[in-house]
């Protein structure tokens, strides 16, 4: 158990550095424009998203069993440091971990990360779901699930970027239904250069995502009549 846990933490962490083999030589790139038309559709491992027309789409798989989409406009991969998209899901069948700690995953390791780095900051997060597992509480039936969502901004390579992050751990409720079968764990880091508009950019970043058939929205969807 504690290396099922070990490597769904590095799942966790896979968003503060989303690096591939061999990234792209362009530089850093413009300011994304939320009234840009050259928003583009790219998609891998069932996972989809819309990014501008000129940032470099890859699949992610940087960590085992963590497969989707990752973007950016140029070489730079630590987001939310520089402007860039990861979205990914870790398969459960695959990486074989009890349900409880997927929940730890999701709940734990990635805002640690984020609060323990002086050049970012946290703005603002919402939970929408935070059920502890039965085997951790010892209450029986627990959806042991987590869904949240967290804003925030950078300040590093000499710019600063705005961030929007969003997770998802199903467990047993009902945002189990969503999102592609035999998942474990959601994620989706998001970061543009901190611009007017940069909001409403991430917040199209964000919203475009799809596991599936499905988003961010429909996770929160899910879960919003159970109490927290």
């Amino acid at each position: 158990m504690a290396r099922s846990f070990a490597l769904l933490v590095a799942l966790a962490l896979g968003a503060i550095s989303c690096g591939t083999a061999d990234p792209p030589p362009s530089a850093t790139g413009r300011p994304a424009s939320v009234n840009d038309p050259r928003f583009t559709h790219v998609s891998a491992y069932g996972v989809s998203a819309e990014v501008p027309g000129d940032w470099v789409a890859t699949p992610a798989t940087d960590a085992e069993y963590a497969t989707g989409v990752s973007a950016s406009p140029g070489p730079g991969r630590l987001v939310p440091g520089d402007q860039g998209l990861l979205a990914t899901r870790v398969d459960a069948t695959e990486v074989g971990a009890p349900s409880d700690l997927y929940y730890l995953a999701a709940k734990g390791p990635m805002m640690a990360q984020i609060r323990a780095n002086n050049r970012c900051t946290i703005t603002g997060t919402h939970v929408y779901a935070d059920h502890a597992p039965a085997a951790i509480t010892g209450r029986a039936q627990s959806p042991g699930d987590f869904v949240a969502s967290a804003q925030g901004t950078c300040s590093m390579h000499h710019h600063r970027t705005r961030w929007s992050y969003f997770v998802a751990a199903p467990g047993f409720g009902p945002a189990q239904a969503r999102g592609i079968p035999g998942s474990g764990l959601y994620m989706i880091m998001a970061a543009t250069a901190a611009a007017p508009g940069s909001s409403r950019v991430l917040h199209r970043l964000v919203q475009h995502v799809r596991f599936g058939q499905d988003g961010a929205a429909d996770f929160v969807s899910a879960v919003a009549k159970q109490p927290v």
